[in-house]
């Protein structure tokens, strides 16, 4: 073996080495949130003049914050292991007060981080799907918390209207005490804020994409992380997106989001350079002075629980060996 070929070896198990590293640093400060350094987002400065969307990255689950002018919504809740994550993000950029706080349904993958957030921060108003049978279970245990916390989990129906200083939202579908599966039961949303519209799916399918009645948007938030049971043509044809949204993880169970959607949403005429998926980019902050909306992706924004490195993680690892011409199987 000459002098080159065990360079590039010794190269090689010290890059593996750090990594492994990397990971146990990061499995340990997941499970101690609180070991995290204060002023962890520092370099988040938000202008609270504007409107302000966080799609948050937090593995496969979902969690969006629409934040303007010191007033607060919260859609959904991530996982179990995300919650943690959300109240410190929320506490660090005293955010803490949430006016409005949606449970779009009651899988765990949204409300499973819902309980940390009515444990640790001022919740004014709280809506969940109720009387749906496949989650009556998640739901009598968040209303156990909400009601310890005196908020009040509340009914809403479709065309239900409400405010959120100059934004305006509309609740466009959502079933309670139907026979519906939960991700059928999704409270859907509209927000119009001055000349820009957003529309936020929850998990809701393509069936009930027929029932919803709705103008162009600017912003979609894509049903279901990207299922393929959500997200027709048809509707894309109804709302026609400049935007797309994915919140998804690096789960191959479900291998979201489904290559079908991604083509659609092409085939729908929005760029490739807007459509944003949480585990490639993390989160997506968006920002809007009512006429012009801006993107950034963040990765140093990573309020996943779980601690799972993401696919850009893997290439950039994957790049830096091809760069040193070293290669790896896994690469």
């Amino acid at each position: 073996m000459n002098k080159n070929a065990k360079q590039k070896i010794t190269l090689g198990i010290i890059l593996i080495l750090v990594i492994v590293l990397c990971a146990l640093y990061v499995q340990f400060n997941n499970a101690n949130p609180t070991n995290n350094l204060t002023n962890k987002y520092s370099n988040v400065i938000i202008n609270n003049e504007k409107l302000n969307i966080f799609y948050f990255k937090v593995g496969q689950a979902d969690c969006t914050l629409i934040t303007i002018n010191n007033k607060n919504l919260l859609i959904d809740a991530g996982n179990k292991s995300d919650g943690d994550y959300i109240v410190e993000f929320l506490k660090e950029k005293k955010l803490d007060t949430i006016d409005y706080f949606i449970i779009t349904h009651g899988d765990l993958d949204h409300s499973g981080g819902a309980g940390n957030v009515l444990n640790n921060c001022n919740v004014k108003n709280m809506f969940m799907p109720e009387g749906i049978e496949e989650a009556e279970e998640n739901y009598q245990s968040l209303k156990s918390v909400a009601d310890s916390n005196n908020v009040q989990l509340s009914k809403v129906e479709i065309s239900d209207k409400f405010d959120l200083d100059k934004a305006n939202f509309e609740i466009l579908s959502v079933k309670n005490n139907t026979n519906s599966s939960a991700n059928e039961s999704s409270i859907v949303v509209k927000l119009n804020y001055l000349n820009t519209s957003y529309l936020f799916m929850g998990d809701a399918t393509q069936g009930i994409e027929k029932e919803i009645k709705s103008d162009s948007v600017d912003v979609l938030k894509v049903g279901h992380h990207g299922s393929n049971s959500s997200t027709s043509s048809e509707f894309l044809d109804m709302i026609k997106p400049k935007y797309a949204i994915i919140s998804a993880g690096i789960n191959a169970k479900y291998n979201h989001p489904a290559e079908q959607i991604l083509q659609r949403l092409r085939d729908a005429n929005i760029q490739e350079k807007n459509i944003y998926i949480t585990n490639n980019q993390g989160t997506i902050w968006l920002t809007s002075d009512g006429t012009n909306i801006e993107i950034q992706t963040r990765q140093d924004i990573n309020l996943d629980g779980t601690g799972q490195i993401g696919k850009v993680d893997i290439l950039n690892i994957c790049s830096f060996f091809n760069r040193i011409n070293y290669s790896l199987l896994a690469c």
